[in-house]
């Protein structure tokens, strides 16, 4: 898998202090591990958008600025997803 996208899991998931559990005579708090599907979609859409617009992409598409600033634009509108 992509870093980048492991990268992005990590930032839709959160950890929390899970209740304490009973191990046998031994006792230790759990984990509750969310993970916010939402939020990865959004960071997704709006890597899509950071990526058309890098300068990289900006550089091999010269004459082009106006229309990846529309595309970009378009996908996050299409996506519902706010700068």
């Amino acid at each position: 898998m992509n870093e980048r996208i492991k990268e992005l899991i990590e930032q839709a998931t959160t950890r929390e202090k899970g209740p304490p559990v009973l191990n046998g005579y031994d006792s230790y708090n759990s984990e509750i591990i969310l993970f916010d599907k939402e939020k990865f979609a959004k960071l997704i859409v709006r890597e899509c958008g950071a990526v058309i617009n890098s300068e990289n992409y900006r550089e091999h598409s010269k004459g082009w600025n106006d229309a990846i600033e529309w595309a970009d634009g378009m996908i996050k509108e299409h996506f519902g997803v706010e700068e």
